[in-house]
C-alpha cells in the first residue's frame, strides 16, 4: 500500500505576485516525496476545502484562508499527517503573530494591535514610542498589497494611516516599532533540517550572526507550531530583532535544498505517525 499525499496550494488572494513562486516550492516537494515512492496529488485550496475525496495519509498545506483551514482541520482530527496544521497556520495572522512571538521569548520590537476605526485609543500604544518611526501593518492577515504596510512617523501620520485603513474594510492593524539594520530573509525546516539566512542587500553575515538568527528562528516556529517557515529580521552588529514570520514561505531562493529538506522532515513525520509506521516510504 502506498502512503497517499495531498499538496495544498495557497490561495491566489493570498499569494500576491507569488502564485509562480508558491506553487514551484509545494511542487518541487511533491516531486521528491514521489520520487520516495509515495502517491501524490496536488490540489488549489478551492477543490481541497470542498471535501470530496478520501482523507490522505498527508497533507502538505500552504492555504490560509478560512475555508481550507476548516478541511485541514478535519483532516488533522481523522487522522492525517499535516504540515502545516491549521492552528499553526491561523498563529500567523497578524492578531496572534506579534504576541506569540513575544511569548516565545525571541527578540522582536514592540508592537501591538489596534483597532483601525476612529477615534483612535492610545492605552494600547503605551508600550510604543510615538516620536519615533513606525510600521503599520495590516492585522488580520498578510500584506496582500503595496497598501498592506506603511511607515509612518508621528500620531498625526499614524491616525491617517489607520483611518485609510478602515476605509479599505481592515478592521485590525499591527503598529511596530521600526527596527533599525540590515534586511535579513530566513528561511527555516524544523527539527534542525534546514536554515537559511540572505541579506537583502548582498551583505555577508556572519556565522555568530547566523547561528543566533537561526537558534531564535527555531524557538520562534516551535512557539507558534510551524514545520516549514521563513520571516524577515533586521540586524545590525550582534544584535537582530525578527520583525515578521510566516508558514510555508516560496523558497524561491532556495527552493531545491528547501524542497529536499521538507521532503526529508515529511518522511520522518509519516515514519513517526502511528497509522503510517509500517508503511514503506
Amino acid at each position: 500500500m502506498k502512503i497517499e499525499i495531498i499538496g495544498v496550494y495557497r490561495e491566489p488572494e493570498y499569494s500576491p505576485g507569488k502564485v509562480e513562486a508558491d506553487s514551484a516550492i509545494l511542487d518541487a516537494v511533491l516531486e521528491q516525496l514521489r520520487r520516495s515512492g509515495a502517491e501524490t496529488t496536488a490540489l488549489d485550496a478551492a477543490r481541497f476545502a470542498s471535501g470530496q475525496f478520501p482523507t490522505p495519509h498527508m497533507v502538505l498545506a500552504m492555504c490560509q484562508g478560512e475555508q481550507g483551514l476548516a478541511r485541514l482541520s478535519a483532516a488533522e482530527e481523522a487522522g492525517a499527517v499535516v504540515m502545516n496544521s491549521a492552528l499553526a497556520i491561523r498563529n500567523c495572522y497578524r492578531d496572534l503573530l506579534g504576541a506569540g512571538l513575544m511569548r516565545a521569548g525571541v527578540p522582536v520590537p514592540e508592537g501591538v494591535v489596534v483597532r483601525t476605526a476612529a477615534p483612535l485609543d492610545l492605552k494600547p500604544l503605551r508600550t510604543i514610542d510615538l516620536s519615533s518611526p513606525l510600521y503599520v501593518k495590516r492585522g488580520d492577515l498578510h500584506a496582500l498589497g503595496p497598501h498592506d504596510v506603511q511607515r509612518v512617523e508621528g500620531l498625526d501620520e499614524l491616525e491617517a494611516i489607520l483611518m485609510r485603513f478602515a476605509r479599505r474594510g481592515v478592521q485590525l492593524a499591527y503598529v511596530q516599532q521600526e527596527a533599525a539594520g540590515e534586511v535579513v530573509k530566513f528561511y527555516g525546516v524544523s527539527g534542525g533540517e534546514y536554515f537559511a539566512a540572505v541579506s537583502e542587500s548582498g551583505a555577508h553575515l556572519t556565522d555568530a550572526q547566523k547561528r543566533a538568527l537561526s537558534h531564535s528562528a527555531a524557538v520562534a516556529a516551535a512557539a507558534l507550531g510551524l514545520e516549514v517557515w521563513g520571516g524577515d529580521a533586521v540586524v545590525k552588529g550582534d544584535s537582530f530583532s525578527i520583525i515578521d514570520f510566516n508558514d510555508w514561505p516560496s523558497f524561491s531562493r532556495v527552493r531545491t535544498e528547501a524542497a529536499r529538506a521538507i521532503a526529508r522532515r515529511s518522511i520522518l513525520h509519516l515514519r513517526r505517525h502511528p497509522a503510517t509506521r509500517g508503511l514503506s516510504v
